[in-house]
């Protein structure tokens, strides 16, 4: 799985994951807008496993005074969303932050944690979330957004077809089926609440969804 966070996987990454991730274009705007409702003209956001960059590109365009915080554990993903910002003229406002964040907080008005939680085993969703959680002001918005448990028996297969129709091969749609049985370790949803409850989060509200890639919104409850 690593090899699609390094080297010559994130080359290709911007135009594979749109075909593997139905909506994924929908998800980021829809993401946006979240934020750009809830924030000030002069917020600071944090972006959680910020890849290539997507989101932190489509954010610094649409919000020229906010201010960011990119943080990755893939040095060559954060390489490549630091060049595309450089080379977008907004470099001069991101903090860049490779591996784990800081246990003292980072005091961020908002963060995006957008296709990163599906990866990770239980108790490291739970210690990324208490972590996302400190970095954040009283009542910031999160945005959460991963690949959830599936709600009937056809809805992988669906989501390889969805995969091929928009034009990744079949074999590799029937890969990608795969690999989402052996690479993720999806929540449903009374566990992903549960999780952000015990994080120090509202229990959230979902406000994205196709097929079974979900997006929650929740708030950081006052300490």
């Amino acid at each position: 799985m690593a090899e699609r966070f390094e080297g010559a996987g994130v080359l290709d990454y911007d135009g594979r994951i749109p075909l593997l991730v139905p909506g994924y274009e929908l998800l980021h705007r829809l993401s946006a807008a979240q934020l750009m409702t809830r924030l000030d003209p002069g917020g600071k956001v944090l972006l959680v496993g910020v890849g290539t960059g997507h989101e932190l590109l489509l954010l610094g365009r649409l919000c020229p005074h906010w201010q960011f915080v990119a943080q990755d554990i893939s040095a060559d993903m954060l390489a490549q969303a630091r060049r595309r910002a450089e080379q977008a003229g907004m470099g001069a406002r991101v903090q860049w932050w490779q591996g784990e964040l800081p246990a003292a907080g980072l005091a961020c008005d908002g963060a995006l944690c957008l296709l990163v939680l599906h990866f990770l085993a239980h108790g490291a969703k739970a210690g990324l979330l208490a972590t996302i959680a400190r970095q954040l002001t009283p009542g910031a918005p999160l945005l959460l957004a991963d690949l959830m448990a599936p709600q009937d028996p056809s809805e992988r297969a669906v989501m390889g077809q969805q995969a091929h129709l928009a034009g990744l091969p079949a074999a590799a749609s029937e890969q990608m089926v795969l690999r989402l049985a052996d690479d993720f370790i999806p929540l449903d949803e009374a566990q992903t609440q549960g999780l952000l409850r015990e994080a120090g989060f509202t229990a959230g509200r979902r406000y994205f969804q196709a097929l079974g890639f979900h997006g929650w919104l929740a708030e950081r409850i006052p300490l």
